[in-house]
């Protein structure tokens, strides 16, 4: 009889500790993310990340660090996504900023990351968006990062943050290609335990004033 009991006083906790736990994820907002790696090249470091957060303006941001190993014109296109679910019941917004960019052997870390650390901000600095567009528009290889919404919707919304690389054989300038292509390699001889280009970016997210 003494066994029963114990037994279920034990049940009855449990249970206990069961409606509780899925009373306070109902009154909070939870968001859920994955990543897929789709090529060996291209190595995505992200920590798991399931949070939760009372409601007031909240902010949770999270850093991916990606690796492109080898670069080269022809090399296969490579993308990556990152999806975010909320789960509550009001909007929030997705944003993402470039902290860090190094392109073989040239380091560029945006004005923004300076403000954050308190470091000096030089002429030649530039923002996130600038950035960005460099890697959108300036080399012979393009590397676009973008989310499909900002803005999240309640009751299981979702955005997907996206990273794409890509160096077709035909490129924008054939000069281009042939410099970008030999200091890439000139680089990797020199630096085989490198990769070709390494990012920081921070995405954020979140609520939307109500």
């Amino acid at each position: 009889m003494k066994k029963n009991r114990k037994k279920n006083k034990h049940l009855i906790r449990t249970l206990r500790v069961l409606i509780l736990t899925v009373f306070i994820m109902a009154n909070t907002l939870a968001w859920f993310i994955y990543v897929t790696r789709v090529d060996n090249s291209v190595n995505v470091r992200v920590k798991a990340w399931n949070v939760t957060f009372q409601s007031g303006d909240t902010v949770i941001s999270n850093n991916v660090d990606v690796d492109i190993d080898s670069l080269y014109p022809g090399m296969p296109d490579y993308s990556y996504q990152i999806t975010a679910y909320n789960k509550s019941e009001v909007t929030a917004q997705l944003t993402y900023q470039i902290l860090e960019a190094r392109l073989l052997d040239t380091e560029y870390k945006s004005i923004e990351y300076k403000e954050e650390l308190g470091e000096e901000i030089l002429p030649t600095d530039l923002t996130s968006k600038q950035i960005e567009n460099m890697l959108n528009n300036e080399l012979p290889f393009v590397i676009i990062i973008g989310v499909t919404d900002e803005q999240v919707e309640e009751q299981n919304g979702q955005s997907i943050f996206s990273i794409s690389a890509r160096w077709p054989y035909e490129g924008k300038s054939d000069e281009a290609d042939t410099t970008w292509g030999i200091n890439a390699s000139n680089y990797k001889d020199a630096h085989p335990d490198k990769s070709s280009i390494t990012l920081k970016i921070k995405i954020t997210m979140t609520q939307s004033e109500t």
